[in-house]
């Protein structure tokens, strides 16, 4: 009954009555059969009379009687109705029975307001606890991958503490953050990924903010997906709402519970599987380079009598060249190996990677009296990346409480203090020739050549400290020496606390208020010790973040019983919301002494400081209409002042309207064995989304420098922003509108939730790029429309259900098809990420959002390939549309086995199609790395092979290559499209096997529960369309956090994990 309590003490619902003029009047209780809880909020009508009451927050109620009274009748969500004679009595206490057959779902809507879920008109998903808790992912939205419909998740590495980026229903803003709300305990939290440079700066390592949030201390978590649901939100709920109930105390709580629950979890990273047959070099002559083209071993081993060049069997250490001094600092350790003898190193890619060790401790104490319980919470996450010096701690303290301070007030509260400590090397994107533009531990890992000792061999100048590698220019970094040198930290302090206030003005009236605030403070550092190969005298930057979130709400609420087929209810609110973020760099080169970073360790120092604030009031409205407990109609709307535009485009008001039925409440002999229930659902809504803080006006940059004038004299000033300010500008304006179909059949052994969507959204905000000689570079505008539509569908059935056993079943199926209508007439294309005018995602008229360009191969007028006189593929001499990185669908299968006190639950995922680039798959097929390219698939480079195209004069190709050419000269390093993949993959996404120890047993130890439980996550996949050497995994975002999709650039493999976990309850 605890949900129903729940509904009753968020709702404070009343039922109005009418005071006759008898003075005969009827008390009493209301509790339910299943646990002997007062239940608040039960409906009490005298029959055939409007008059009415609700219970109060104790259950008890008092009604007077008009003259032929005979009969009460009492009804409660989820419990069956009573109708009691009421003869003599003055005082009937009553006892309401759950209705297992037509129990009805109660669920957290927007500001938190609790309903009946047969009453909405929009589609809401709601993840209960033990789908949270106890998995091996610390990070909250990696916990929630495959489970909810129309709900997009990607890791950006398999890195501990890695961003993820989520999406609802697709994409909607070109520049425009597309990520959903954070709400948690009601209010607005936090979710941002602060990244102190992109996805090539270094950026990839930095942490999206949900990770503050600790999942075993989540009660529930509901998904609000469309407009309808998330308009009272404004503008800030306009990618959708992800409600997080944390776990607060409950009401039922009377004696002082203690749970404890340890975990303790494996962390490894899937690797691709390596061929051993050839070495490095090209054409298959040996050479110590990044590519694996050489000959096999044997003939490696005896080089020197195919070749009169000696030197390439010699140790590579001894061909160093690097100002002439570096084969000095290493002339013990080249006489130790010489002669030397190549050989194959198997595991030198494996070794470099570790195990890591996750543990996870669990501590909640709740209890309470009559009046007042309460909530505490601590946990403590200890995360070992899978590669060295790659971690993750977290702790988390909570507090809840809810006071019962009388029959009209209640107050809920909670505390929630984090501490995270990310720390790792740094990782940048690449490409297959080092780092792009920040040193990266992982870019050159992956292909490293076969013949190459990666752990063996020295890392480390024994004189200066710098690098050492294989290569005679020693110009690429040592991933080893990287794991010493080179360190990314990021630490966040977290506050964030919530209180509502609820009143019971009158029978008819409540009041509540809200108010909260999230701050944090995150202190990001980039080290980099002098020696490397970029940034070759050192770097040290500090990235200082203060963030803080006001919330404050005031909601009025009315209900109103008018009949016993009709009741009424409605709601006015207002909020406010302030937001501030404040930030401070400074970055510092060329460093005096190794190991110390401290900006005064440097030469050359410079700092920026900036700063953004934004304000939203709001003032919203929602009525609702129940009739006959089968239609229900909810009209809502929103009118925003915010700060970010000028005044004539500040205010906006945007409505929405929805409507359930639910034809087997409405028609009697409708509900039958076969169809239990059937809702039909209709909505629209609309929203907004506001452009970036001083995005209207001309600003000046918040960094002062220092010029000297004629005289000499030094003068501080600011420089002007290169953007032009639009004073114009507009907000982004999306309307949706939502079918849906709920049922269930075969008395509610099947259910299912099938949803049709459609959003627009026009006036989209986008840089438009302008002449140098205005003296700015760009300005941002209002162009286009973008449609976004789709099919979402979970269908849940018992698929078999005895005494001892049952097997349960959970389809969760998604079809999202994003749309580029139009974009203002003049443009026809614009880049939304990616690399300057090339490799990158579009948006373009007519096509899917996000398509991929880059270069292709060229081609005639019939599509085929056309090749040149060297028996190479052409490119292209301007990007061409590569792909839709869009999957066709995606969907999951969970499966739940109980057999007594046994679960095991087994959930498959699959996704079909979505273009996908990769640097992997470009960097080791294209240099020879993996068992596709070698012997044990039947590679055999030594011979030649003709590309199936066309010369120039139309006639078939017939110009040989070799397996290099292939390799590294045309397919893979030569253009874009030879990256390209259908991402179509299947994954075994989490295995959990749980086992009740017997409450006997436990009695004589005073343990109420306890159970145990092994839990695997990313177990196994297979990306159906990637050659198989490669083990590739498609759940990477390689372009970070963002509005990009499709791409991976080496920033790290995908993980998996799994342990056991042992829960206690005293």
């Amino acid at each position: 009954m605890g949900k129903f309590l729940l509904l009753g003490i968020l709702l404070g619902c009343s039922c109005w009555q009418i005071v006759s003029a008898q003075q005969r009047k009827v008390t009493g209780k209301v509790t339910s059969s299943d646990d002997g809880s007062e239940l608040p909020g039960v409906a009490i009508v005298v029959k055939g009379t409007p008059i009415g009451t609700n219970t109060g927050t104790d259950g008890t109620y008092a009604i007077s009687l008009p003259d032929g009274a005979t009969t009460l009748v009492y009804s409660f969500v989820g419990t069956t109705t009573q109708e009691i004679l009421i003869g003599n009595q003055s005082t009937i206490d009553v006892q309401l029975v759950v209705d297992t057959k037509n129990l009805q779902e109660i669920v957290v809507t927007a500001q938190g307001i609790a309903r009946e879920k047969r009453a909405l008109g929009y589609a809401v998903t709601t993840i209960e606890k033990k789908s949270i808790e106890d998995r091996p992912q610390a990070d909250v939205g990696r916990v929630l991958q495959g489970k909810i419909a129309g709900v997009n998740i990607t890791s950006t590495s398999g890195v501990s503490g890695t961003g993820t980026n989520i999406t609802i229903r697709g994409y909607s803003s070109i520049t425009g953050s597309n990520q959903p709300l954070f709400v948690v305990d009601g209010i607005p939290f936090n979710s941002n990924t602060n990244s102190r440079g992109g996805f090539t700066g270094g950026g990839q390592s930095a942490s999206s903010r949900f990770l503050d949030i600790d999942p075993n201390n989540i009660e529930n978590i509901t998904v609000l997906k469309g407009l309808a649901a998330t308009v009272t939100y404004g503008d800030q709920g306009r990618n959708g709402v992800i409600l997080v109930t944390t776990k607060n105390g409950s009401k039922k709580a009377r004696a002082t519970e203690y749970s404890l629950s340890q975990s303790v979890f494996a962390n490894q990273a899937h690797l691709p599987r390596y061929q051993n047959d050839y070495v490095g070099g090209f054409q298959q002559n040996l050479g110590y380079f990044f590519s694996n083209w050489g000959p096999t071993l044997d003939e490696a081993q005896t080089y020197p009598s195919q070749n009169a060049n000696a030197a390439l069997t010699t140790h590579p250490y001894a061909n160093l060249t690097t100002s002439g001094g570096l084969r000095a600092a290493m002339a013990d350790y080249v006489a130790s190996v010489s002669p030397y003898k190549m050989q194959v190193y198997p595991n030198n890619v494996k070794d470099f990677f570790r195990t890591g060790k996750i543990s996870t401790t669990s501590l909640n104490v709740s209890g309470g009296g009559e009046k007042v319980s309460y909530n505490i919470s601590a946990g403590y996450n200890a995360e070992q990346g899978y590669i060295p010096e790659n971690g993750l701690k977290r702790l988390n303290l909570g507090l809840g409480l809810n006071a019962q301070l009388s029959k009209k007030l209640n107050i809920i509260t909670s505390f929630n203090f984090v501490n995270t400590d990310q720390y790792s090397p740094p990782l940048s994107g690449g490409t297959g020739n080092n780092a792009l533009d920040f040193p990266s531990v992982l870019a050159n890992v992956m292909y490293t050549p076969r013949q190459v000792d990666l752990m063996g061999w020295p890392y480390e100048n024994p004189i200066t400290g710098g690098t050492v590698y294989f290569r005679s220019g020693n110009d690429i970094p040592n991933p080893r020496w990287i794991l010493k040198n080179y360190k990314t930290t990021g630490i966040v302090n977290r506050l964030f606390t919530s209180t509502l206030v609820n009143y019971q003005l009158t029978s008819d009236f409540n009041l509540i208020y809200k108010v909260g605030m999230d701050t944090y403070t995150e202190n990001q550092r980039y080290m980099l010790n002098k020696g490397g190969v970029s940034f070759v005298n050192g770097f040290y930057n500090t990235f200082d973040i203060n963030n803080r979130i006001w919330d404050n709400s005031l909601i009025l609420s009315y209900s109103k019983t008018l009949s016993e087929k009709l009741s009424f209810s409605a709601k006015i609110g207002g909020n406010m919301r302030n937001d501030l973020f404040e930030g401070k760099v400074i970055t510092s080169q060329n460093q005096l002494a190794r190991g110390l970073f401290r900006h005064d360790n440097f030469i050359d120092n410079s700092a920026a400081d900036f700063e953004t604030e934004q304000t939203r009031i709001g003032v919203f409205g929602e009525i609702t209409a129940d009739f006959d407990n089968a239609l229900f109609l909810n009209v809502a709307g929103r009118n925003d002042w915010t700060s970010t535009v000028e005044i004539a485009n500040r205010r906006i008001f945007y409505p929405s309207a929805s409507l359930s039925f639910v034809p087997t409440s409405a028609f009697q002999g409708m509900q039958s064995d076969l169809l239990n229930f059937l809702k039909l659902r209709l909505g629209v809504g609309t929203s907004a989304g506001f452009p970036s803080p001083y995005s209207t006006r001309n600003i000046l940059d918040q960094n002062a420098r220092a010029f000297l004038n004629s005289a000499g004299a030094t003068i501080q000033t600011h420089s002007v922003n290169n953007n032009l300010g639009n004073p114009n500008l507009k907000p982004e304006l999306h309307t949706e509108y939502e079918l849906g179909m709920e049922g269930k059949l075969l008395d509610n052994r099947v259910g299912f939730d099938l949803t049709l969507f459609r959003r627009n959204t026009r006036n989209l905000i986008t840089n438009s790029p302008l002449d140098a000689s205005a003296g700015y570079t760009a300005t941002t505008i209002n162009i286009g429309k973008i449609r976004n539509e789709g099919i979402e569908l979970s269908v849940n059935a018992t698929a078999v259900k005895t005494s001892a056993f049952s097997w349960d079943l959970n389809l969760v199926y998604s079809r999202i098809l994003p749309k580029v209508l139009d974009l203002g007439g003049t443009l026809q294309e614009v880049q939304i990420s990616g690399f300057g005018a090339s490799l990158g995602n579009y948006a373009i008229v007519g096509q899917p959002f996000n398509i991929i360009k880059g270069s292709g191969f060229r081609r005639d007028d019939q599509g085929r390939l056309l090749v040149g006189s060297n028996g190479y593929l052409q490119a292209t001499t301007s990007p061409v549309i590569l792909g839709n990185p869009n999957p066709a669908f995606t969907s999951s299968l969970s499966n739940t086995f109980s057999y007594k006190s046994i679960t095991l639950d087994v959930m498959i995922s699959y996704r079909h199609g979505g273009a996908m680039y990769s640097s992997t798959a470009g960097a080791l097929m294209g240099r020879g790395m993996t068992e596709d390219t070698g012997l044990k698939n039947g590679y055999d480079r030594a011979q030649t092979y003709i590309f199936d195209g066309v010369k120039a004069d139309g006639t078939p190709n017939n110009y040989q290559v070799t397996a290099s050419d292939i390799g590294f000269n045309n397919i893979y390093f030569f253009g874009d499209e030879g990256r390209i993949y259908d991402g179509s993959t299947v994954r075994l996404q989490e295995v959990s096997l749980s086992y009740r120890l017997p409450t006997g047993l436990l009695s004589k130890l005073k343990i109420k529960r306890a159970s145990i439980a092994f839990t695997g996550n990313n177990l196994w996949y297979k990306a159906l369309h990637f050659p198989k050497g490669l083990n590739f995994d498609t759940d990477n975002l390689g372009l970070g956090v963002g509005n990009g999709l499709g791409f991976e650039f080496l920033t790290g493999p995908s993980s998996k994990r799994y342990g056991a976990t042992l829960k206690l309850t005293f």
